[in-house]
C-alpha cells in the first residue's frame, strides 16, 4: 500500500506532503494512489503516525478496521511499522546504513540483493513445492511484512514480529433448511463485495470459468446488472473450447457487461517478449503467468479498470480441516524430483521452521494474494477478494462438510441462478496444468541449457542437482513428459529472478 526511504535521522520529522508523498530530509513515504484508499498522518506528542488504509463504503465501517491497512509510527531514532489482517499487497522491507527501504514491489529492493546470499531455507520451500507464508524472502536481508505483523527499525537494525495466532471455528449442524444456507451464503458475499469503495464502471471481475469466480461474478451481476467487465486467460489443450463455451453462458446469465481475453498459447511462461525473457526483474513470488496477464491487464487499463474482483480464497473457504480430513502440510507428501541438490533437500527438513502463525485468512490464500498484487498495482488496480472476507471465512468454517466437500455450496448458488449442468459440472478439467507444461517444453528446455551451459547460483550453491535436472531435460526433448515436470517452472522463475535482480 506504500513505498518508503526512511533514514532514521529524519525519523523525527517534520513531515510534510508534496507531490505525492511526505517528505522529511531525504526521507519519503509514498502511498499508492488509487480511489479505494486513503490516507492519514496525525502527530501524538513525539510521534508522527502514517497510516494508509482501504476505504470503507458507508455504514459499513467495521470496528478495529478490519480492511487493510500499513501504518507506519515515527519518533526519534525510531520507525515501527504495521500492517493489517488482510495481507493484500504486503511490503518488503530492507534496511542499510541507518536508512529503512520498503515496497509492495519487490523489484524495487533489487539494489539490494546479493545473488550470492541466499535464504536457504526459502529457497528450498519454493523448489520444493512447500509453500509457506512467513517473514522469509529468497534474498538475504529482504523480508516480508506478513498480516498483523509488526517490523522496528532502529539503531539496533530491523526486526520482525509475529501476531499471536487468529481463532478459528468448528462445523456445526443446521438447524434450518438448505435454502437458509444459501440465502446466508449470499448475503455475505453481497456484504463483503458492498463494503469496499469501487465503481461499476470502472471495474472487473476474473471469471475464469470456475466456481469461486463465478459466484463472486453473480453477486456484481446482481448488484450492478450489465456494467461490471468480466476478464480471463484462455488456457490450451483440450479444455480451451469447453472454457470458452462455459464463459460465454456466464456472461449472458449472471449479467455481466464487456469481456476482456487473452488467449495463452503465444503468451506461455517465458514466451519471448514476456518480462522474464527480457531480464526484466520479476520477483520469484509473482505470477506465474505474467507473461499473459501483463497483456490482460494492459487491455484492462485502456478500458480505465480500476478495481477487480478475484474468486481468490474460495477452495479455502470450503476446505475441510485437518481434523475431518487428516492429511500433511502442503508439499511434504510430495516425492521430491530429481532436480533438487542436495543442500534444497536437507533444508526441506526444516521448511516449516520460522514460519508465520495462523491467521484469520488461509495460509495459501495470503500467499495467492501476494502473488497476484504487484502486476494489478503496476496497472493502476486494486485487488478485491471478497471470498477471503472474514464473515465469509467464518461462515465457510460453519458449514457442516457435506456443504462444503466438492465446493456444494458454491454449485448449489450458482445451479439456482439457473447455472446448471457443464456450468457447473464441466466434464473436463479446466486449469493451467497444460499451458505450463506447453512452456516447459517450448520455452523453458532452453533456460534450462543456459543455466547448464552457463552455470546457475541455484547449481553452484547446491539447490539444484545438475545431473538430475539433466536427465530430466534430455526425457523431456525425447517427447517423454511426466505431470510433475511443470514444477521445473520453480527452478527457470527462480534462475531468471537471481540474474535479474543481479
Amino acid at each position: 500500500m506504500l513505498k518508503l526511504k526512511i533514514a532514521l535521522r529524519d525519523a523525527i520529522g517534520p513531515w510534510t506532503w508534496a507531490d505525492g508523498r511526505w517528505r522529511s530530509g531525504r526521507s519519503w513515504i509514498e502511498p499508492y494512489a488509487h480511489p479505494a484508499l486513503e490516507r492519514q498522518s496525525v502527530t501524538e506528542g513525539s510521534t508522527v503516525r502514517v497510516t494508509v488504509r482501504e476505504r470503507t463504503a458507508g455504514d459499513l465501517d467495521p470496528p478495529g478496521w478490519s480492511l487493510e491497512f500499513t501504518r507506519v509510527a515515527l519518533t526519534t531514532g525510531r520507525i515501527v511499522l504495521s500492517t493489517g489482517p488482510g495481507g493484500v499487497a504486503p511490503l518488503y522491507l530492507t534496511a542499510g546504513h541507518g536508512t529503512l527501504y520498503g515496497s509492495w514491489d519487490l523489484a524495487d529492493l533489487r539494489d539490494h540483493v546479493d545473488p550470492t546470499k541466499l535464504v536457504e531455507r526459502e529457497v528450498a520451500r519454493l523448489l520444493g513445492i512447500r509453500f509457506r507464508y512467513g517473514h522469509d524472502t529468497v534474498f538475504a536481508g529482504i523480508t516480508r511484512l506478513t498480516e498483523r505483523s509488526t517490523a522496528v527499525f532502529d539503531a539496533s537494525g530491523l526486526a520482525l514480529r509475529y501476531p499471536e495466532p487468529a481463532l478459528h471455528s468448528r462445523a456445526r449442524q443446521l438447524r434450518d433448511g438448505a435454502d437458509v444456507v444459501v440465502v446466508v451464503y449470499e448475503h455475505l458475499l453481497g456484504r463483503a463485495i458492498s463494503q469496499h469503495i469501487y465503481d461499476p464502471a470502472t471495474s472487473c471481475v476474473e471469471l475464469s470459468g470456475g466456481q469461486d469466480s463465478a459466484n463472486v461474478a453473480a453477486a456484481l451481476g446482481n448488484l450492478h446488472p450489465g456494467r461490471v467487465t468480466a476478464c480471463a486467460l484462455l488456457i490450451v489443450g483440450d479444455a480451451a473450447l469447453q472454457q470458452a463455451r462455459r464463459r460465454a453462458a456466464f456472461m449472458t446469465r449472471l449479467g455481466l457487461g464487456a469481456d476482456v481475453i487473452v488467449g495463452m498459447d503465444h503468451l506461455l511462461p517465458f514466451a519471448p517478449g514476456g518480462r522474464r525473457a527480457r531480464g526484466v526483474p520479476v520477483s520469484p513470488y509473482e505470477d506465474p503467468y505474467d507473461e499473459a496477464k501483463s497483456v490482460l491487464l494492459d487491455r484492462l487499463a485502456e478500458r480505465r479498470v480500476r478495481t477487480v474482483f478475484t474468486g481468490i480464497g474460495g477452495d479455502e473457504m470450503v476446505a475441510p480441516t485437518v481434523a475431518e480430513w487428516p492429511h500433511p502440510p502442503h508439499g511434504v507428501d510430495l516425492e521430491p524430483k530429481p532436480w533438487l541438490g542436495r543442500r534444497a533437500l536437507a533444508c526441506l527438513e526444516h521448511a516449516d521452521e520460522g514460519t508465520a502463525p495462523a491467521a484469520m485468512v488461509n495460509e495459501m490464500t495470503l500467499i495467492s494474494q501476494a502473488c497476484a498484487a504487484p502486476s494489478f498495482l503496476r496497472a493502476g488496480i486494486w485487488p478485491v477478494h471478497p471470498l477471503a472476507d472474514p464473515e465469509l471465512i467464518r461462515f465457510g468454517e460453519w458449514l457442516p462438510l457435506e456443504w462444503r466437500r466438492r465446493k456444494r455450496i458454491h454449485r448449489t448458488r450458482l445451479e439456482r441462478l439457473g447455472c446448471g449442468g457443464e456450468l457447473t459440472h464441466p466434464k473436463l478439467t479446466e486449469n493451467f496444468a497444460e499451458v505450463m507444461r506447453e512452456a516447459i517444453r517450448r520455452h523453458g528446455l532452453i533456460h534450462i541449457d543456459r543455466m547448464l551451459a552457463e552455470g546457475s547460483p541455484l547449481i553452484d550453491q547446491g539447490f539444484v542437482d545438475p545431473d538430475g535436472l539433466t536427465a530430466t531435460r534430455d526425457r523431456i526433448a525425447g517427447g517423454a513428459f511426466a505431470d510433475r515436470d511443470t514444477e521445473l517452472f520453480a527452478v527457470i522463475a527462480h534462475d531468471l529472478a537471481i540474474r535479474a535482480f543481479a
